[in-house]
């Protein structure tokens, strides 16, 4: 995952005033560049809360209507479970996706030329296919999670696996009925976590702790519109988690102090009356008092980072990814800030290359 931080100047001087939006498209080993291909449409998503990003392009005019039959052998090179990696930018390109086609549509029309529709998954689809039974007993979770994520390398739909700290519970890890994405994302929950894949990496690490900015955007230099929305729905004050101990003595954790990033105040410090309001879960994973007071720190801050919410479009940016903090500048003083990235889409067309984005945050 990029870690680096960026200007505006430098990015424009990078990719020569963002002039000449172009990408190539590689399927099963074959590379479609969008100079030669005609190509009317390609659209990059990735997300950090856990769903699986994708991809969706459009190829046009690649069929032989005298000899019937698609140019470049298309037919045989787009297939379920092919390879796709994409890079996109500029005259300098990055690679933006990696993962496979997992749908793909042949279209035939009298009201225009045939083409063929594709949509793509990155490694995390793959792993809502597999259902296998888990039975860890003291296994460290970590040792868990890389040996699931690895599965989609080892399938060749990504292309490596990064895991930050987890804090190890000594309770049975147990899976039945519920596959490896499913599984990963209660996980993630039950440690604070965010789980994601950038450009063929699996990600679940703790993101939202690591608060410097990806890049500042301006409105009106490159930041072309901004939402920014603050509600209280579902907020609380405090969170407590009640367990047991080896020993079936009742333990209890609580949190009432919100650690997650931005700057500003929590919902709690807005309406010093939510210090009130009170969340209580059980929970079966806990055997000590510590991990009771982490897992109810895990809750509050994921309730917390609901507080803010919005999103923008600005020209594109291929550094621009989900996991990361993004520093707005132009607005007012609320508006004015940093945000949590939590989805990222790249959209290429006939108007060009434009990057739209989705924020949140836990303080406004």
């Amino acid at each position: 995952m990029d870690t680096g931080a960026y200007t505006f100047k430098d990015l424009y001087k990078k990719y020569d005033s963002f002039t000449a939006p172009a990408y190539e498209i590689t399927v099963g080993g074959k590379t479609f560049v969008n100079t030669k291909v005609p190509i009317s449409s390609l659209e990059v998503e990735i997300s950090c809360d856990g769903r699986a990003g994708g991809c969706s392009f459009r190829v046009d005019g690649q069929y032989d209507q005298e000899n019937s039959r698609w140019l470049n052998n298309l037919t045989k090179t787009i297939k379920v479970g092919a390879e796709i990696e994409i890079k996109g930018g500029y005259v300098k390109k990055k690679l933006l996706f990696f993962g496979y086609v997992d749908d793909y549509t042949i279209s035939f029309s009298g009201d225009g030329s045939p083409y063929i529709a594709v949509s793509g998954l990155d490694g995390l689809g793959y792993l809502m296919s597999l259902r296998e039974p888990l039975y860890a007993g003291k296994k460290k979770a970590a040792a868990i999670v890389k040996e699931i994520l690895n599965k989609s390398v080892s399938a060749g739909f990504a292309k490596s696996v990064t895991i930050g700290t987890l804090n190890g519970f000594e309770t049975p890890i147990v899976k039945e009925q519920i596959d490896d994405w499913k599984f990963l994302n209660l996980i993630a929950q039950r440690y604070g976590l965010s789980l994601f894949c950038v450009a063929g990496e699996l990600i679940l690490d703790n993101v939202a702790s690591k608060t410097s900015p990806i890049i500042t955007l301006t409105l009106g230099q490159g930041l072309s519109s901004f939402q920014k929305r603050v509600s209280l729905a579902h907020q609380v004050g405090k969170v407590e988690i009640r367990g047991r101990d080896v020993n079936q003595k009742p333990i209890e954790g609580t949190a009432d102090s919100v650690k997650a990033g931005g700057s500003g105040k929590s919902a709690a410090q807005l309406v010093p009356s939510l210090k009130d309001a009170v969340l209580r879960e059980y929970s079966e994973y806990a055997r000590t008092q510590d991990e009771c007071k982490l897992l109810a720190q895990n809750r509050l801050d994921g309730i917390a980072m609901g507080l803010v919410s919005g999103g923008g479009s600005c020209i594109g940016i291929p550094e621009l990814i989900p996991g990361r903090y993004i520093k707005i500048d132009g607005g007012d003083d609320q508006s004015n800030g940093s945000y949590f990235l939590t989805k990222v889409r790249h959209i290429f067309d006939i108007d060009g290359y434009k990057t739209e984005f989705e924020i949140k945050g836990a303080k406004a």
